[in-house]
C-alpha cells in the first residue's frame, strides 16, 4: 500500500499595501510632533523653575530684623511722635538700598507712606523717613550690609497714644516685608523714651 506523502506548502511572507504604510508613516510623524512637543514643554518648564528658584532665594535671603523699636514721647501732647527702628540683616541676608525702601505706618485713624529723605530728624514728616547706620561695615552708606546696625526714624501723622496700637511695615525693593505690632503702655511714667519692640 501506497503512502501518499502530503506536501504542505509554508508562505511566510506578506505583502505590506499602501494603507498599511500610509498608517505606519503616520504614527512615525505623530510621534516625532510629541517628541518636538516634550522636548520644547519641557525646556520651557527648566527656564520657569530656574527663574523661580533664583526668586524664592530672595525672597527668604532678603529678610530683615528689626531688632528694637523706641518711641519719643513728646510731653506736651502726651503722645509717641516718632519711632526709632533699629534694624539688621538675617543671617545670609543680601545687600538693601534703603533709598529704595519704602516705609509704612498704619494706626487706627491714617496711613502714612514714607520714602527715604537726607534731611534732619528734626525736619521730618509723615512722608519721609530718616536712615542713617549706628554700626557699619567699611564706609557708613545708605546700603545696609552684613554686619551693619541700620536705624530708621519715622514721624507719623498720629501720634501713639496710650495703650494705642500701630504697625510699622519696612517694603525693601526685593524680599518680603517686615511687619511689627507696636503697643504703647498704659503710663508712661517719667520716660521719655519708652522701648515698644521686643
Amino acid at each position: 500500500m501506497n503512502k501518499q506523502k502530503n506536501s504542505i506548502l509554508i508562505n511566510d511572507t506578506a505583502d505590506v499595501g499602501i494603507g498599511t504604510l500610509i498608517v505606519f508613516i503616520a504614527m512615525v510623524l505623530v510621534a516625532a510632533v510629541a517628541a518636538a512637543v516634550l522636548i520644547q514643554t519641557s525646556g520651557i518648564l527648566q527656564q520657569k523653575a530656574q527663574q523661580t528658584g533664583k526668586e524664592a532665594a530672595t525672597e527668604v535671603t532678603s529678610n530683615l530684623n528689626i531688632v528694637s523699636i523706641i518711641g519719643n514721647v513728646n510731653t506736651g501732647t502726651s503722645k509717641i511722635a516718632n519711632f526709632t527702628v533699629a534694624i539688621q540683616l538675617s543671617a545670609g541676608g543680601q545687600n538693601i538700598d534703603f533709598q529704595s525702601v519704602v516705609v509704612r505706618y498704619i494706626d487706627s485713624g491714617k496711613t502714612d507712606t514714607m520714602n527715604y529723605s537726607s534731611s534732619n530728624t528734626s525736619s521730618l514728616d509723615s512722608t519721609m523717613f530718616n536712615y542713617t547706620e549706628e554700626r557699619f561695615t567699611g564706609t557708613a552708606n545708605k546700603v545696609l550690609q552684613v554686619g551693619d546696625l541700620g536705624i530708621i526714624t519715622i514721624k507719623p501723622t498720629n501720634g501713639l497714644g496710650l495703650r494705642e496700637k500701630g504697625l510699622i511695615e519696612i517694603v525693601p525693593e526685593s524680599g518680603t516685608m517686615v511687619m511689627r505690632e507696636i503697643i504703647a503702655p498704659a503710663t508712661w511714667g517719667t520716660k521719655n523714651y519708652v522701648q515698644l519692640f521686643p
